[in-house]
């Protein structure tokens, strides 16, 4: 891939091709603005994630937060994608958000799904979608991070491919163990004979 502007992918073509994405099962996932993601989270957040645990997370006061404006809005600039899903009747039953974490990666930041929607298949329907579309995009590393003690998201990620890749000491939300799925054989194969065995690989080669 050249760096031209000729060659950078159409996002907004891309997207169309895999979202919105209407599951068997009847859940429809749709790309949507950030401000309609801020909506739905306003409402909903607390209801996915009621215990944030025992520390409070680091925040600047209203002072810093006003001159940190311009550094968002060029972080802002990066590539970005925010999902709402609806079920059946039309009604948002969770999100997902995340960015470019560098050139060839892309992080997972933030995925929910309100209670009453939960082991429902929804998170998987939406994640193999997802990772259609990054693929088709051009990434070849996913990452994400989450509580140590968050067993059950924990066993799901690494049930789809995941790996450990290490753990970050965060002033804002404690520890956090980081997750990444290679996506081409050839980085998985790199990851495992620095860090583990080959055949500890469970994923065909891609």
């Amino acid at each position: 891939m050249t760096t031209s502007a000729a060659a950078r992918p159409d996002l907004t073509t891309l997207r169309a091709q895999f979202f919105p994405f209407t599951s068997p099962s009847g859940f429809t996932i749709k790309p949507v603005s950030l401000d309609e993601l801020r909506e739905f989270l306003k409402l909903n957040f607390d209801a996915v994630f009621p215990d944030r645990g025992g520390h409070t997370p680091f925040q600047p006061d209203l002072a810093r937060a006003e001159k940190m404006r311009p550094m968002m809005k060029l972080y802002e600039g990066c590539h970005h994608e925010h999902f709402l899903f609806y079920d059946r009747s039309g009604n948002p039953v969770g999100w997902h958000t995340g960015e470019a974490e560098d050139a060839l990666t892309f992080y997972m930041r933030n995925t929910g799904v309100l209670p009453h929607a939960q082991n429902s298949g929804l998170y998987k329907v939406f994640f193999n979608q997802l990772i259609s579309y990054l693929t088709a995009i051009g990434y070849e590393r996913i990452t994400s991070q989450h509580q140590a003690t968050n067993r059950r998201i924990l066993i799901l990620k690494l049930k789809e491919g995941f790996d450990i890749a290490g753990m970050e000491l965060t002033e804002r939300w404690g520890p956090l163990v980081k997750l990444v799925k290679l996506l081409p054989s050839d980085r998985r194969e790199a990851f495992y004979k620095h860090f583990g065995m080959l055949d500890h690989m469970e994923l065909k080669k891609s």
